[in-house]
């Protein structure tokens, strides 16, 4: 018992340190001009967040650099985790059908509200669980062989992985593959506009090199404006949403501090 007691207590303790952290810096924070929709606060201001290389500058990569408005003080989401909120909740109406949904690394504030749902059945893997970033009861899951059956999904959440795997393509037909017909993935990934194809150099390994080419040390590419095709030579049908063009009350949206250069791809498997 005691043993168990040495375990658990440093981990409440720690828990409840943290969560007390949060909840006063939300009452410091507190104000009118900006929301996170998905811990339903109001704020006067959101943190900064990301970090700024040269490459990033250099080639405009859209979903890296810093940002001054990007993190909610209290759930910490970022803009682009806000931006998966907005399409859920305004596209998928996330909160009237059953669904099973397969989240890959996935982000705390988006786990948070999820897991709450109960008309889904919510499912998380990683290939990295050092249980830090992560909940600490996350699957370890290979993105090149996924532990999982034809048609299981009906959705797959995949934000910011693909950059991080040498054989992309076959990371991406892995999530074609688990998916159910009509089923809908959501592929984000940091890109540049710049680029006419995706730059990659497999000869580069070296964690300092890789930040300075594809701005961040475990990068192994920088996405280009042959993204959607890439996706598409698996089978996804792609859509891109964008809220600032999509919503009809696009004013609402300037409270939430999203990246307004940032549109989310969705691929949509169809046969």
């Amino acid at each position: 018992m005691k043993e168990l007691l040495k375990k658990l207590f440093p981990e409440v303790i720690t828990r409840f340190v943290k969560e007390m952290h949060l909840v006063l810096r939300k009452y410091y924070f507190t104000g009118n001009k900006y929301h996170c929709p998905i811990c339903n606060n109001h704020f006067r201001k959101f943190l900064p967040g990301g970090f700024d290389l040269d490459v990033i500058t250099e080639k405009n990569i859209i979903g890296a650099g810093r940002r001054d408005n990007m993190l909610c003080p209290y759930c910490q989401s970022t803009d682009r985790d806000r931006l998966i909120f907005l399409f859920l909740r305004n596209k998928i109406d996330i909160f009237n059908q059953k669904l099973k949904i397969l989240h890959i690394a996935p982000e705390p504030s988006l786990y948070k509200f999820l897991k709450k749902i109960k008309n889904i059945l919510y499912v998380t893997g990683t290939k990295y669980s050092e249980g830090i970033y992560f909940h600490k009861n996350i699957n370890s899951v290979d993105l090149l062989q996924l532990p999982y059956k034809d048609n299981e999904f009906d959705m797959v959440i995949c934000n910011h992985v693909l950059e991080h795997i040498l054989d992309d393509n076959k990371a991406m037909s892995e999530i074609y593959r688990v998916l159910t017909i009509n089923g809908i993935a959501i592929l984000q990934v940091p890109i540049s506009y710049q680029l006419d194809s995706t730059l990659e150099d497999f000869s580069i390994t070296d964690p300092k090199l890789r930040e300075k080419h594809f701005g961040q040390f475990d990068h192994v590419r920088i996405y280009g404006n042959d993204y959607a095709s890439k996706l598409e030579k698996v089978g996804f049908e792609v859509q891109t949403y964008d809220p600032f063009t999509d919503e009809e009350n696009n004013s609402n949206l300037i409270p939430f501090a999203l990246n307004k250069n940032e549109k989310l791809f969705v691929g949509y498997k169809k046969k």
